[in-house]
């Protein structure tokens, strides 16, 4: 099956569950209650991420995907649906996510990036574990996580074609629902969603690293993820350098920051997609390398960085945003 089709497949299952499920999840009580930072005033359905998984399942068989990745994605979409539902601890959350790693490890998904298999796992199991929360916290914002987890994905298969099986079904299936919720906001994807997807963009990643090697490798690994690894590097600075706790939550993520610039939703969801699109540049410009196409990845990286500074620079601590934990004690 061709990866165009496979894509509207996922895509199609994810739109036509997303409602069902949006009514399951309204009739069971799962949802999202407003509180003090949160900007939402009425409950939203959660369940969102169980319709990515849906679509995904529908088309990576269809074009040969690896299953255990399925398999594996899905179980960190159980998790988030858990947590979603009753609470779970971030130490068990954790615990959890890393155990599924190690799976991953064994099932092959380490990036052979030393000559050590163990430091190589090691390095995985922190890299899948990492960017499954990075794409959490990235959930701050209606479309933002889905929307920067399609672009990735999707960006990523056409760097390499050798991830597609895996990337396309996710991707498209994150799209579809991105489409289906856009507006108006219909439900969230919870942590049932933003984890998983994180959990499938890092898979992705170390596959493509995988086909390269030293610096190619690294740059292949790391620049597709981009703009997760802008705001999640941006925050953890940010609360470092002012004393409060980098493991609780807060209003001060990327889009909060353009928020107090005066952007829009809209303005703020297009940039990130664009800064997301300009991160796969990056990486498929830098593959390129001896080749003189390969130094327009310098400009585009520098402009990351110089965005990155002058986010750094607002200070929403002071701004009168709600700056008050998201993570809680049970």
């Amino acid at each position: 099956m061709s990866y165009p089709v496979l894509a509207a497949v996922a895509l199609m299952v994810a739109v036509v569950v997303a409602l069902p499920l949006r009514r399951l999840a309204l009739r069971f009580g799962i949802l999202d209650h407003p509180g003090s930072h949160k900007i939402h005033g009425q409950p939203v359905p959660y369940l969102g991420g169980v319709s990515v998984l849906a679509g995904a399942a529908a088309g990576m068989p269809l074009g040969g995907g690896p299953g255990i990745a399925l398999v594996l994605i899905g179980l960190v979409c159980v998790l988030g649906v858990f947590d979603d539902v009753r609470f779970a601890s971030v130490r068990a959350k954790l615990l959890i996510q890393s155990a599924v790693a190690v799976a991953a490890v064994a099932f092959g998904y380490s990036w052979q990036i030393t000559d050590s298999p163990l430091l190589n796992g090691g390095i995985s199991v922190l890299w899948m574990v990492g960017l499954s929360n990075a794409f959490n916290l990235l959930d701050n914002m209606d479309g933002l996580c889905a929307g920067v987890a399609a672009t990735a994905l999707l960006g990523m298969a056409i760097i390499d074609p050798d991830v597609a099986p895996l990337a396309v079904p996710v991707g498209a299936a994150a799209a579809g629902f991105f489409l289906v919720n856009i507006s108006p906001r219909r439900m969230f994807l919870g942590d049932g969603g933003s984890l998983p997807l994180g959990f499938a963009v890092a898979l992705t990643s170390i596959t493509l690293a995988n086909g390269a090697r030293g610096l190619h490798s690294v740059v292949l690994l790391g620049f597709p993820v981009a703009l997760a690894a802008f705001d999640t590097s941006l925050v953890i600075v940010a609360r470092l350098r002012t004393g409060r706790p980098v493991q609780l939550g807060g209003q001060d993520h990327f889009s909060h920051r353009l928020k107090l610039l005066g952007w829009t939703r809209w303005h703020i969801l297009a940039a990130a997609l664009v800064a997301q699109a300009a991160g796969v540049l990056i990486a498929g410009l830098a593959g390129r390398y001896p080749l003189n196409e390969a130094w327009l990845a310098v400009p585009i990286a520098v402009a990351y960085l110089g965005a990155w500074l002058r986010l750094l620079s607002i200070d929403p601590y002071s701004a009168g945003v709600d700056s008050r934990p998201e993570v809680v004690s049970a």
